[in-house]
């Protein structure tokens, strides 16, 4: 599957159940590791998503292992998140790291350096013409039950 956003090659990405009940199952998961965007395919043939564009300041979340420095805030390189090992965005990788719960904020003085400087390059690498709620959906195909957005 090609990237809608970059136009490189997505990488298939195991796909767990639904943990809520208000998710939706996933069939398929492509992932971009240059510019980070996603696309989900549904449960039924050719029905997709694909998550908009976000600030850096509201992307990423912060990762967790006790085998990280403490009073240094890293983001969770979610080009990891459905490996055997977690990764940061400056390149910190090893079993037991995890994604928290909380926000990464590089505006925060704890944040670490590396980490916004690699989240700047992957924010620049989002074309602005697809910023503002401009990633389109494709069609559903006729006789599906998703919406046509």
């Amino acid at each position: 599957m090609t990237c809608d956003v970059c136009g490189r090659e997505m990488w298939p990405r195991p796909v767990k159940e639904p943990v809520e009940a208000w998710q939706l199952p996933v069939r398929e998961r492509w992932f971009c590791g240059w510019c980070y965007a996603w696309t989900e395919l549904g449960h039924d043939p050719g029905e997709a998503w694909r998550p908009q564009y976000a600030p850096v300041d509201e992307r990423w979340e912060r990762a967790e292992s006790p085998r990280l420095p403490e009073g240094v805030a890293h983001a969770y390189d979610t080009a990891y998140a459905y490996t055997g090992s977690g990764a940061t965005l400056c390149g910190i990788r090893h079993e037991g790291l995890s994604v928290s719960p909380y926000p990464w904020m590089p505006g925060w003085d704890s944040a670490c350096g590396a980490c916004k400087e690699a989240a700047a390059v992957i924010d620049r690498r989002w074309p602005p013409h697809l910023r503002d709620g401009q990633r389109e959906n494709p069609t559903p195909p006729p006789g599906s039950a998703w919406p046509p957005f």
